[in-house]
C-alpha cells in the first residue's frame, strides 16, 4: 500500500510538472508593468493613440528627462508704465521661492504630430494677468510714478526654442549653444538665421488652448504669420498709460478648444467677449473720495475694503471688478442689498461710467483680448492642469503640467520641420517664467530623439 501511494504521488507530481510547462508555453503569464526610466535625452516614442490628456497613460508609463535649470537672465526691468511685472528678477532665488521647479519632459509622436510633456513645480499660480490695466500700486523695483493708468502684472510661462536655419550669434551656433545662438547684442535676435519660438503663456495662450508660435531672425521677435491669439487691450498704441480700450460685456465666456472641449473662461483675468471701455479715471476718482456720498466711506480710500464706516468689499484685489459687468455693478449698487445704496443714489448719474472705471481700474483689467488664431499662429496647440473656468488664487498650488501638440511638418518657413522624424535627432532650449516675461530660469541645450517606431 505504501508503494501505491508513492507511486501515486509521483504521477502526481509529473502531472503538475508537465500542466506547469504547458501552462507557461501556451499561456505565457502578462508582461510587467513599464517603469519609467529616467533618460539623458528627450526620447519621443511613437504612439498609435494620441496622448492628448494630462492623465494619459502614455505620460504615466513614459520615460522622461530631468531638465537641470540655471539662471539664463535676470536683473531686466520693463520700460516706463510697465510695472509689478518681473517676479523672477533675481533669476533662480526668485523662481519658485527659490525651491528647485525640478522640471520633467516627456515626449511621443505618431505619424503626424509631436507631442510634447512638461511638468515643473510652482508653489503658487501667479493670477492669469499680463500687464492688466491698474491704478497703482508702485513697484519696489521701480521708480515710476502710479497717478492714473498703468500695465501691471505678469503671468507664469514657458518657452521652447527650436532651430530652424542655422541660427548663430556671437555665442556660438544654434547646434553647440542651444538657444543661446537667438541671443545677439541683448535682443532676441539671432545674427544669422532662424528659430522656432513656442511659448504656453498662464494669460494668453492658455485660455484658448493655443500655445503663442513666434520666429527670431536678424530682423528680430515676431508672431508666426495669421491671426495671433491675443491683442494689446489698449486705447493707444505703444502708450503704457494710456486706458484700456475694452472691458467684459457680461456674457458667459464659452469656448471650444482645438482638442474639441469645451470651457467657460473666468473673466476677472481672461477678456473674449468684449465691449467698449467707458468712463474717466481722473473723475471717478473725483466721485469715489466725495466727502458726502463717496465710496471709499465704506470700501476703503485706496479700494482695501476697510473704510471710516466699516468694513467692505475690498475692491482693490486683483480681478474683482473684472469679473462683475459694468451693468451688474449698477444694478447691485442700486438694489436694496447693497448697505452702500444711500451713497450711490446721491452719485449723479453722468457720473456712474466714471465711478465704475475707476472701481475696476482698482481692481485691474485685462491687458489682452483674446482671438482664434488662424495660420501658422494657430499651429501649437496646449493642454494643461489649470482650471480656466474660475483661476483659484488662493488655495495652494503645486505643479504645473502641460502638453504642446504640433504637427510634425506644416511647410511654414517660420516654423521647424521634423521631415521624416523617426531616428533624428533636434536640439532645443527651455525657459520658465515666474510672473515674468523677461527675466527666466531654464536650459540653453537639450536634445529631442525620435525613436525608432
Amino acid at each position: 500500500m505504501k508503494n501505491k501511494n508513492l507511486n501515486r504521488a509521483a504521477i502526481l507530481g509529473a502531472l503538475t510538472l508537465f500542466f506547469t510547462a504547458c501552462e507557461k508555453a501556451y499561456f505565457p503569464q502578462p508582461p510587467k508593468a513599464k517603469v519609467p526610466t529616467e533618460t539623458a535625452a528627450l526620447e519621443a516614442s511613437f504612439v498609435s493613440t494620441a496622448p492628448i490628456t494630462i492623465n494619459d497613460a502614455y505620460w504615466k508609463n513614459a520615460d522622461f528627462l530631468k531638465v537641470p535649470v540655471s539662471d539664463l537672465n535676470k536683473g531686466s526691468l520693463y520700460p516706463d508704465g510697465f510695472l509689478n511685472m518681473t517676479g523672477t528678477y533675481n533669476g533662480l532665488t526668485s523662481f519658485n521661492k527659490g525651491a528647485d521647479p525640478k522640471v520633467v519632459m516627456k515626449a511621443a509622436y505618431d505619424n503626424t504630430k509631436l507631442y510634447l510633456y512638461i511638468e515643473w513645480i510652482d508653489s503658487d499660480i501667479d493670477p492669469a494677468i499680463e500687464a492688466s490695466w491698474l491704478y497703482g500700486p508702485a513697484d519696489p523695483l521701480k521708480t515710476d510714478t502710479t497717478g492714473g493708468w498703468t500695465s501691471q502684472g505678469n503671468s507664469d510661462k514657458l518657452a521652447l526654442a527650436f532651430d530652424i536655419a542655422n541660427a548663430s550669434s556671437s555665442a556660438g551656433t544654434f547646434a553647440d549653444k542651444g538657444c543661446a545662438a537667438s541671443c545677439h547684442n541683448n535682443k532676441m535676435q539671432p545674427a544669422t538665421g532662424s528659430v522656432d519660438i513656442w511659448k504656453w503663456d498662464l494669460a494668453i495662450s492658455e485660455p484658448l488652448g493655443y500655445a503663442t508660435d513666434m520666429v527670431t531672425d536678424p530682423s528680430g521677435l515676431v508672431n508666426d504669420a495669421g491671426t495671433t491669439i491675443a491683442v494689446r487691450n489698449k486705447l493707444a498704441a505703444g502708450n503704457a498709460r494710456s486706458a484700456p480700450e475694452f472691458e467684459w460685456d457680461g456674457t458667459a465666456q464659452e469656448y471650444v478648444r482645438p482638442d474639441g472641449k469645451s470651457t467657460t473662461l473666468d473673466p476677472a483675468f481672461f477678456l473674449l467677449n468684449k465691449t467698449a471701455f467707458v468712463g474717466d479715471l481722473k473723475k471717478g476718482d473725483e466721485v469715489y473720495h466725495n466727502e458726502t456720498y463717496g465710496c471709499n466711506h465704506c470700501h476703503g480710500d485706496e479700494g482695501g475694503g476697510v473704510g471710516s464706516f466699516g468694513e467692505a468689499t475690498a475692491f482693490a484685489s486683483t480681478g474683482f471688478a473684472s469679473k462683475w459687468s459694468r451693468a451688474s455693478i449698477k444694478s447691485f449698487s442700486g438694489d436694496a442689498d447693497h448697505q452702500g445704496k444711500q451713497y450711490w443714489s446721491q452719485v449723479p448719474p453722468a457720473n456712474y461710467d466714471d465711478l465704475i472705471a475707476y472701481i475696476k481700474g482698482l481692481g485691474s483689467i485685462p491687458g489682452y483680448y483674446l482671438k482664434t488664431p488662424t495660420g501658422s499662429s494657430s499651429n501649437i496647440w496646449s493642454v494643461s492642469n489649470v482650471a480656466r473656468t474660475k483661476v483659484n488664487t488662493i488655495a495652494p498650488h503645486t505643479v504645473y503640467k502641460v502638453i504642446l501638440v504640433r504637427d510634425l511638418t506644416t511647410g511654414n518657413p517660420d516654423d521647424i520641420q521634423f521631415t521624416t522624424p523617426e531616428g533624428k535627432s533636434y536640439p532645443f532650449g527651455m525657459a520658465l517664467m515666474d510672473n515674468d516675461g523677461k527675466n527666466h530660469i531654464g536650459s540653453l541645450k537639450q536634445i529631442l530623439t525620435f525613436k525608432s517606431k
